[in-house]
């Protein structure tokens, strides 16, 4: 397995060797989750929990940007391994705050995984075209969901 198909193990550390394919112990990760339905967050935060993911929580594009260090143009926060998105949120929608984040130069290989109920092929699409690296549709499986973040940012990382 080469580098750059490795995972990050949780702040920075990467996976060349595949050591987590061996041992079959899951990748440690942090992940911030952004939906503005709190039942929603608690629950997904739950699950990746649950599967030893080191979760941080915002319920608004405002809160995310903060936590990502967007609003005042500082440094990126490099801790996380991803960001899941809502599309649907009030004053700031997933797709804007992942333009946003696409458009901060700190994080431009970061996997941002949009989330949603919405059946609306063209605000998925929207958001994949700001810079969404994948979609996950609601409601989502307990049983998959953690294994499905996995997967998908090892492809966002190709």
């Amino acid at each position: 397995m080469s580098e750059a198909a490795g995972l990050t193990l949780g702040a920075g550390v990467r996976d060349p060797a595949g050591l987590a394919a061996v041992t079959g112990q899951a990748i440690p990760m942090k992940i911030l989750l952004v939906d503005d339905d709190e039942l929603f967050l608690e629950f997904a935060a739950a699950m990746l929990r649950a599967d030893g993911v080191a979760v941080e929580t915002c319920a608004s594009a405002a809160e995310a940007m903060a936590a990502l260090h967007l609003e005042d143009g500082g440094q990126p926060a490099g801790d996380f391994d991803a960001v899941l998105i809502d599309i649907v949120m009030p004053e700031v929608s997933g797709t804007e705050l992942c333009s946003l984040i696409r458009g901060h130069g700190g994080y431009g290989s970061l996997p941002v995984i949009m989330i949603s109920a919405t059946r609306d092929m063209s605000l998925i699409d929207q958001a994949l075209t700001a810079g969404g690296s994948s979609y996950i549709q609601k409601p989502i499986q307990a049983a998959t969901f953690a294994g499905e973040i996995r997967q998908k940012i090892t492809e966002a990382r190709g």
